[in-house]
């Protein structure tokens, strides 16, 4: 176990190496251009609908007086050794300011194999208050073993019917109870790090249904995959919610389970309609 373990970190290190550098130049050049050197020509960064990361960045003001600080506690490779992702805490923050006005949350970022070297294809976070404590503070291990999937299993049959499930009056915890991993990663906005199935379930039964996404995109590289999509969500406390979702998903034990899913919502921002009375009815 102890030698899988090991076997394991080196196959992953060239993902948390690329995270590093991203860290690093975040800290010695700037937001901007860790982002401009470390995203794929057609990357994707959610700001907040999806849009090109580089077109993105390069439109941006360079927000040099913000530092970013990004802490891995989890990362993956495929079997293949060509596709992986990371995921932890982030931290912004105003340069020779207090940490009182900071803000805080969770990253994931899909990296990907390129000729040039490893570069990012997806990243995506939710945010939520200073935390006490979290699960996630300190890194932890994957699980040993690996299905090369010679078979070439594709996702797709699981990922609609993840989706189908989700819009059933069951919901997103009825299709997480089918396709979660037992040690699923779930984030949410305003929320802690959710580990594990049981917890993730509870977290989501207020998502009483999804509304069939226009646009969902998958990418699979040996036995791992991702799928990304615009969402909404009925919320049995709030009525709808709109955001993105992204699972990650591992084929294990010949099945596509997913391992992290997050919901990062978009505010809904449009101020309600209020029915004015019916004139003849407001003259009487």
């Amino acid at each position: 176990m102890a030698q899988d373990r090991h076997k394991q970190a080196e196959e992953v290190s060239p993902i948390v190496a690329a995270e590093r550098q991203l860290e690093s130049l975040a800290g010695s050049e700037g937001i901007k251009s860790a982002f401009l050197k470390s995203l794929a020509p057609d990357a994707i960064v959610f700001r907040p609908g999806p849009v090109n990361g580089i077109e993105f960045w390069k439109a941006s003001k360079d927000p040099s007086s913000l530092l970013l600080s990004r802490n891995v506690t989890y990362s993956d490779i495929a079997a293949n050794g060509m596709l992986g992702y990371t995921t932890g805490n982030w931290r912004l923050y105003e340069r020779g300011k207090s940490e009182a006005g900071a803000k805080f949350g969770q990253y994931v970022t899909i990296w990907e194999k390129k000729p040039t070297g490893w570069q990012a294809t997806i990243d995506i976070g939710i945010s939520h208050e200073k935390l006490p404590f979290s699960e996630t503070d300190k890194p932890t291990k994957g699980e040993p073993g690996r299905d090369l999937n010679k078979r070439a299993w594709s996702p797709a049959d699981a990922s609609m019917k993840f989706t189908q499930l989700s819009m059933t009056p069951g919901g997103l915890a009825v299709a997480l109870e089918q396709y979660a991993d037992e040690s699923v990663r779930f984030l949410l906005d305003d929320a802690p790090p959710i580990l594990g199935k049981k917890k993730a379930m509870a977290a989501t039964r207020r998502y009483i249904s999804m509304r069939f996404p226009q646009k969902v995109s998958l990418y699979q590289s040996a036995d791992m995959a991702y799928t990304w999509n615009p969402c909404q969500f009925a919320n049995s406390r709030e009525g709808m919610e709109q955001g993105n979702c992204l699972q990650i998903w591992k084929l294990r034990d010949k099945k596509w389970m997913i391992v992290l899913s997050i919901f990062a919502r978009v505010p809904n921002e449009k101020p309600p309609i209020l029915k004015s009375r019916d004139k003849t009815a407001a003259s009487q």
